[in-house]
């Protein structure tokens, strides 16, 4: 019963990666930040003293909740665990929930651009997630093509493509709905922000991909999801002011 987990060097590829992405999250942030306090700021002294501290502190914040995410990121790799026997493939990972399926389960297997594969079953949430790091990897590609034929991954749509461009609209979405006073420029940004939280949320609460924690904190989701209708409303009453 072969057992494949990730190389040891394979948290070093992943981690780079990450960071390089992380970068983008601070820069789309600041884009809403850095407009939203100039806007919000009644005299230019205000603006001195609130656009340095709010710098200062989302900086120290955020390289903290890096470091942990990271940390939390090689718990979880270094748990994972990919088995195949005659029957069945499962994966084990710390506070994940066991994914298992017997072969005739698996409805098709795919290989993903930076050569990780998918393994999707016959219910939505039955996808088992392989990172390249894997060790063994040519055996591991010749026994999953034996189980099911292994077909190139493409990409559905632009944002699963390119996930910044979905962060970058969300963002701009977001200015629209606390940015404006404008009532059909709020109505017109509010409903897709909503629409795709739900969605998001409702994706994390299924998948069982997503370690125990995130869908325990997800929750917040809905405070964010109850503050912009709020915000959609009393814009439309007229008692909300940007």
């Amino acid at each position: 019963m072969p057992d494949y987990r990730i190389r040891p060097d394979g948290f070093k590829e992943i981690r780079s990666q990450q960071q390089k992405r992380l970068l983008v999250i601070p820069l789309m942030i600041a884009l809403f930040v850095i407009p939203t306090t100039i806007y919000n700021a009644k005299e230019k002294t205000d603006f001195i003293i609130t656009l340095p501290v709010t710098i200062i502190l989302f900086t120290i914040i955020y390289y903290f909740a890096i470091r942990k995410a990271l940390k939390k990121q090689k718990e979880l790799l270094d748990s994972y665990a990919l088995t195949i026997n005659d029957n069945t493939i499962a994966r084990y990972q710390l506070n994940t929930p066991t994914i298992s399926l017997y072969h005739s389960e698996v409805k098709e297997i795919l290989k993903t651009t930076n050569s990780g594969f998918i393994i999707k079953g016959n219910a939505s949430e039955d996808i088992i997630l392989v990172p390249p790091q894997i060790d063994n990897y040519d055996e591991l590609e010749i026994r999953l093509n034996g189980i099911k034929t292994i077909h190139q991954h493409r990409s559905k749509n632009i944002f699963e493509k390119h996930p910044v461009i979905a962060i970058i609209l969300m963002m701009g979405l977001m200015i629209g709905v606390y940015g404006s006073g404008n009532k059909f420029i709020v109505l017109l940004c509010g409903i897709p922000v909503v629409v795709m939280m739900i969605w998001s949320f409702l994706k994390i609460l299924k998948s069982k991909n997503v370690e125990t924690r995130i869908k325990r904190n997800s929750w917040v989701i809905l405070i964010v999801i109850i503050s912009i209708i709020a915000a959609i409303i009393m814009n439309l009453i007229g008692s909300y002011r940007a």
